[in-house]
């Protein structure tokens, strides 16, 4: 399709919406969820019963798109599949700049009427020149010009960080998730069977857009492995690109095939792909998150020497088991290190070999001077810190002390540092977000527990690594 970038970009900046297909007994979503800075929103709707729902939450109704007396960008389609025939003729007709399909029910069912369906549309949009977003998808997603998946997303400021999903369930778990740890998203995209427009297409349109820095991408199967290949290698050179992939077992693979109707690759093909590609792997929504965070906020991390600085011994094995199953190493510190920590800190209850724990490096001075020293030594290459958790006011005033000692060696400590919160009290769960996104806003970053700061630290060294040997730097 020509021009598509032009025509993408009509569709995240639209100055007319319509939704199509609203109702009361889904509460009006698509509607309720766009709150465009600019521009109009109109209900359009057969059935006149439907209007006084749609009028009184301030929408102007219309029967047909035809009827809407202004150029329309953006369509949101939530009619039964059999009808989107129908309102593709009429978009035709009207000029629109795109559409998004919600309904399902086309190939990813596997029946023959379902796959005839979408080839329709496929062909109409084709022909015309109109960009569609699904079918079985929930669109897009572009918090700073108000357009929404759900009335739970968040709107107001961009950033950037930009998505795309197979899944419109995982999108907006995605942008929910990644909001509340302090990330900003750019744009996001569910493009569900992505018959029209395709997993590549979108790679390649979030490679020129200069709100977004950083891509992330859940993906079930490939409709065009070799172009998506080349569109994933183009962007990744750009820009870091993150990828969650399931269907690499039998059963997620099977259920990815009903899901969206896409095929996976052997597993061994997948992961040869992302190599040559210079994209990462990421296994799960928090390791996506947490590896985002340490891609946009951490130098280059081109070293595999981790210092780590624990609360009490059990942590301090836990910590050093966990980084070095991902991959890390976790040497011990130099005779010269070793002599001068133990000249100030009581190896009473401590150790200072690496990690590093003890009572004695509770206190700030003997915290700052050992990553003073951390800082000259030779062996290490950035350092995570614990800090503890709890719901007491004791444990609250510790975590306040650490956290401005932490600030205090932020200003004299140039190697990597970063966070992580441990949580020996459940019910502190709840906090770990907050005080990681309140430490992001101060330009640190923070993980919860060993396991993912380790994974997601390390998929950051492997990006590294992978540029340095396609490109020979890394950045």
């Amino acid at each position: 399709m020509e021009h598509l970038k032009e025509k993408l970009d009509r569709m995240f900046h639209p100055k007319v919406v319509a939704v199509v297909g609203a109702k009361k007994d889904s509460e009006y979503r698509w509607l309720v969820s766009q709150a465009l800075e600019e521009g109009k929103v109109y209900a359009v709707n057969i059935d006149e019963s439907e209007w006084p729902g749609a009028e009184a939450l301030g929408f102007t109704n219309v029967r047909s798109l035809l009827d809407i007396p202004e150029a329309v960008d953006y369509v949101i389609v939530s009619v039964p599949n059999t009808v989107t025939p129908v309102i593709m003729k009429d978009a035709i007709t009207k000029g629109v700049g795109g559409l998004h399909i919600y309904a399902a029910g086309f190939s990813e069912t596997g029946a023959p009427e379902g796959a005839a369906l979408e080839d329709r549309l496929h062909r109409m949009a084709t022909e015309a020149g109109i960009p569609i977003l699904g079918p079985n998808c929930l669109g897009i997603y572009h918090p700073k010009v108000g357009l929404r998946q759900s009335p739970d997303q968040p709107l107001g400021e961009g950033g950037a960080i930009g998505y795309l999903s197979q899944s419109g369930t995982l999108g907006t778990a995605f942008s929910m998730y990644a909001t509340a740890s302090g990330l900003k998203i750019s744009k996001s995209v569910s493009f569900g069977n992505g018959r029209v427009v395709d997993c590549p297409d979108l790679l390649e349109y979030l490679a020129q857009d200069e709100e977004t820095r950083l891509i992330g991408l859940y993906v079930e199967g490939l409709r065009d492995g070799r172009r998506f290949f080349q569109a994933l290698r183009a962007t990744a050179r750009e820009k870091p690109v993150l990828v969650w992939k399931v269907g690499q077992t039998q059963e997620s693979a099977r259920a990815a095939q009903s899901h969206t109707g896409h095929r996976s690759p052997p597993e061994v093909i997948w992961a040869a792909m992302l190599r040559q590609c210079g994209a990462t792997p990421a296994d799960g929504l928090g390791e996506m998150v947490d590896t985002m965070k340490a891609l946009a906020y951490l130098p280059p991390l081109g070293s595999d020497r981790v210092a780590l600085l624990a609360v009490s011994g059990g942590h301090a094995s836990e910590m050093a088991e966990a980084f070095a199953r991902a991959g890390f190493r976790v040497p011990a510190v130099s005779d010269a290190s070793f002599t001068e920590i133990s000249s100030y800190a009581s190896l009473a209850g401590g150790s200072f070999h690496n990690p590093f724990e003890g009572p004695s490096l509770r206190e700030e001075a003997n915290l700052l001077r050992t990553l003073d020293v951390i800082e000259r030594d030779p062996n290490l290459d950035f350092v995570v810190m614990e800090i503890g958790l709890g719901t007491t006011p004791r444990s609250q005033a510790m975590l306040e002390a650490r956290m401005v000692s932490v600030k205090k060696a932020r200003e004299r400590f140039h190697k990597p540092l970063c966070l992580m919160f441990s949580v020996a009290n459940p019910m502190a769960l709840v906090d770990v977000n907050q005080h990681a996104r309140e430490a992001l806003a101060e330009g640190m970053v923070a993980f919860w527990g060993p396991t993912r700061a380790a994974r997601a630290l390390y998929n950051a060294h492997l990006y590294y690594q992978q540029r340095r040997a396609l490109y020979g730097e890394v950045a």
